[in-house]
């Protein structure tokens, strides 16, 4: 099988991270588990490197889920740590840069570590936070995009 071709059997856990985990990586866990089907069979969950430990989703990334009938009520951000990478079989990133540091954490995660947009010629998604809500609905609309491709790959 080429490198960076996965089943579904091989896929049980899946690690998305961005910085402060608050706005693209739980949008893009979501927003992939819904692509996945929403079931059991694989555990999609997120984490940021310089995470906003305890803080809710950001009120516009939640509102942009909501609009997609989506909700991230429920998450609650995290500090990614050497033992969540270790335990994912596909890490997913939001930047180039994303990736360095997970590395650096982690240098035995560079087989299973990508960019969410990898499929979309290695494309990265920008960081909405801070920003308007236009800007969170087209990093929604990249990161669906973007989840869709990893669902078709898996």
């Amino acid at each position: 099988m080429p490198a960076g071709v996965y089943t579904r059997a091989m896929i049980e856990r899946i690690l998305i991270v961005c910085v402060g985990n608050i706005c693209r990586s739980p949008m893009a866990e979501i927003v992939l588990r819904h692509h996945l089907g929403g079931g059991d069979h694989v555990r999609v969950e997120s984490a940021g490197l310089a995470a906003l430990v305890g803080n809710p989703i950001d009120p516009l990334a939640q509102r942009v889920l909501e609009a997609n009938g989506l909700s991230g009520t429920e998450h609650v951000a995290r500090q990614v740590t050497a033992a969540m990478i270790g335990t994912a079989d596909l890490v997913l990133a939001m930047q180039k840069r994303h990736l360095d540091a997970i590395h650096a954490i982690s240098p035995q995660a560079r087989g299973k570590t990508f960019l969410m947009g990898r499929w979309s010629g290695n494309t990265e998604v920008s960081d909405p936070y801070g920003k308007t809500q236009p800007v969170f609905e087209a990093s929604y609309r990249d990161i669906d995009r973007m989840a869709h491709d990893w669902r078709m790959h898996l």
